[in-house]
């Protein structure tokens, strides 16, 4: 198992979160939430929505897990990371939506004055789950990698698709600050924990979490609603590619290939 080349401790660790919590709690204070979502959602105007559409389904659970399914085997260490992080991160999410139960911008605001791409959801805005998933991804790939683009990357795309929430109409700017600051925070612990107990880094781990990895890859490919039908192409791509890459995983490992 590799360990990540950055320890979770690290103060620039911190940095994401702290300043995402920052922007909530600005957002909160100033009651700017409205007003900077409006600001937000209007971008599309500019774009037109099909890019959006693309964006955000790359905060669906099913194409993010997809996406990390070449690294079983090659990272067993970001793997088991992955799965504690995805775990902690959907408890995180479903256990405050109900309590928090606030209202989504397509149930407060007059038709009018909003634009919705994809589906109009209007309960449990609080947080993101799409924020909280892709910012999962995004403090994994910072931690395992310590290429300065890969990281510029892999935070440049969490921070676009937590933004496409807004620009899409169904999640408030504040909504999208806690699940960036929520997500980067279960995957830190995913990586801790995973260090503290390797015991998932071995193989019969790693292969139920291929086994995972290309469910959601099939059931991409078969079609999974993700309510942005106009990015069914890319659904298509990232599950096609998740299981041609975990094949050449496979066969490198048959053949020995694989260190």
């Amino acid at each position: 198992a590799m360990n990540p080349p950055v320890a979770w401790r690290s103060p620039s660790v911190w940095a994401v979160p702290a300043a995402a919590l920052a922007a909530a709690l600005l957002l909160a204070l100033t009651g700017a939430n409205r007003a900077a979502f409006s600001a937000i959602n209007s971008w599309s105007h500019l774009t037109g929505p099909l890019p959006w559409a693309f964006v955000t389904v790359l905060g669906d659970t099913a194409v993010a897990l997809a996406l990390f399914t070449p690294f079983v085997l090659r990272r067993p260490a970001l793997v088991w990371a992955l799965a504690l992080g995805a775990l902690l991160a959907a408890a995180f999410v479903h256990g405050i939506k109900p309590l928090a139960d606030l209202p989504r911008p397509p149930s407060v605001m007059a038709a009018g004055a909003i634009t919705v791409i994809g589906p109009a959801y209007k309960a449990h805005s609080f947080p993101s789950g799409h924020t909280t998933t892709i910012f999962v991804a995004a403090a994994l790939l910072w931690l395992h990698f310590p290429s300065p683009w890969i990281r510029a990357a892999a935070l440049g795309t969490a921070v676009l698709v937590g933004l496409s929430r807004a620009v899409v109409g169904v999640h408030w700017p504040v909504d999208i600050a806690a699940g960036a600051a929520g997500g980067w925070c279960c995957a830190v612990a995913g990586t801790a924990l995973a260090s503290r107990f390797p015991a998932g880094t071995r193989a019969p781990v790693q292969a139920v979490l291929a086994l995972a990895g290309s469910g959601c890859a099939v059931a991409l490919l078969a079609g999974l609603k993700t309510g942005y039908p106009q990015a069914l192409q890319l659904q298509y791509a990232v599950g096609a590619a998740a299981l041609g890459a975990l094949a050449v995983v496979v066969v490198e490992r048959a053949t020995g290939g694989v260190r």
